[in-house]
């Protein structure tokens, strides 16, 4: 079988919406082109989020309020608080996407949350390699840059796209 892993980096947006949605129909087209109704046949979606976690330079610890207790706390402990949020909310949103997509095109769709303090396209290709994904489905983030209007990758996109040892979908 062609592709049996499918890594779909996500971040929430309609983009990767679109981006989700490509990779199951992609799924549904390269499974339905065998005969074999085992589990053998199967193509894997991994949805996967990069939190690129926030760090705090020891020269601007100091305490102060919680916003949300009004205890006194240290400017580290809220952003925990805030990395720990945003995992925990963004764990949500990969658990909906999940069940929303796989009950209704029943294709197999599991999820992986990366915290890490480098860049994300580093995180996703390292993933990638180490999962031996067969494909990367990743957003074009498509934008005008200067006089010229010349169509440029987002960051992440060309970053994954130069770098995975796997082929690389790019959808805008």
């Amino acid at each position: 079988m062609l592709f049996k892993k499918i890594l779909v980096p996500y971040d929430g947006s309609k983009s990767s919406d679109h981006a989700l949605e490509q990779a199951i129909e992609l799924a549904k087209l390269v499974k339905s082109n065998y005969n074999d109704t085992s589990n053998d046949n199967d193509v894997h979606i991994i949805l996967l989020y990069v939190c690129q976690e926030i760090l705090v330079p020891a020269m601007i610890e100091r305490s102060m309020r919680s916003p949300k207790t009004g205890e006194v706390t240290t400017v580290s402990e809220l952003i925990k608080d805030l990395n720990e949020e945003v995992r925990t909310n963004m764990s949500k949103m990969l658990d909906e996407k999940k069940h929303k997509y796989a009950v209704k095109d029943d294709v197999i769709i599991e999820t992986m949350s990366l915290v890490g303090g480098v860049p994300p396209a580093d995180k996703i290709v390292d993933f990638a390699n180490n999962q031996k994904v067969d494909l990367i489905v990743v957003i074009g983030n498509v934008g005008l840059s200067g006089l010229s209007k010349v169509k440029a990758l987002g960051s992440v996109s060309r970053s994954v796209s130069e770098r995975a040892s796997c082929p690389v979908l790019i959808i805008h």
